[in-house]
């Protein structure tokens, strides 16, 4: 019986070429659509205007400011689909450096904001971070705030599984716990710079 040969991994040249410009593209398509959402749903269902302002998240990250619940909530579910798309088409190119770049990306850009609800409502059982992860939760309209921690407590754990399965089942990536680890950290300031040459596009 033939043994199955794992991909061969990626140059290290190939990943400083074709990987970092796609996870700069990846940055940039999960922030800007993700941006899209928030401004189509304020606009048209919600029928609000957006407002710009800089609201510095748990990853220092500027979002735009809804008072929408809707918006908010369509938009970290198109973050989320955008992850699972992504990582669907990287199962079947696992070569593609940016099908892994887009699944990554929006898969942990919204880590650190949906740990941090989590953990808050689960010490305090108030929230004081205005995000999108937080600001769906209005749309419930919940008294008992045990069903808040226990939503965020499964989207928390959800977001972090996505993650590490993504990671896991890199295969043409050397050091790919590695370059994962430093991929996130640089995930905040990346933000910031993509979100301040992108903002005037939705004011």
């Amino acid at each position: 019986m033939a043994l199955i040969q794992e991909e061969p991994k990626h140059p290290v040249r190939t990943l400083l070429i074709a990987g970092i410009p796609a996870f700069v593209l990846a940055v940039c398509i999960s922030i800007v659509s993700h941006q899209y959402v928030h401004f189509l749903v304020d606009k048209s269902v919600c029928n609000i205007q957006t407002t710009q302002t800089n609201l510095f998240s748990a990853n220092n990250g500027n979002e735009t400011q809804t008072t929408c619940p809707l918006s908010s909530a369509v938009a970290t579910l198109w973050t989320f689909c955008l992850a699972i798309i992504s990582f669907t088409l990287y199962l079947r190119f696992p070569r593609n450096l940016f099908f892994g770049a887009m699944a990554f990306v929006n898969a942990s850009i919204r880590l650190p904001e949906t740990i941090t609800v989590f953990l808050q409502l689960l010490f305090n059982t108030k929230n004081k971070l205005m995000v999108d992860e937080s600001r769906s939760l209005a749309l419930l309209r919940l008294n008992d705030p045990t069903i808040s921690v226990i939503l965020m407590c499964f989207f928390s754990f959800m977001v972090l599984f996505l993650t590490i399965t993504i990671i896991h089942d890199t295969k043409t990536i050397p050091w790919k716990w590695a370059v994962a680890l430093g991929s996130f950290l640089i995930l905040s300031p990346l933000q910031n710079v993509v979100w301040n040459v992108f903002s005037p596009l939705f004011s």
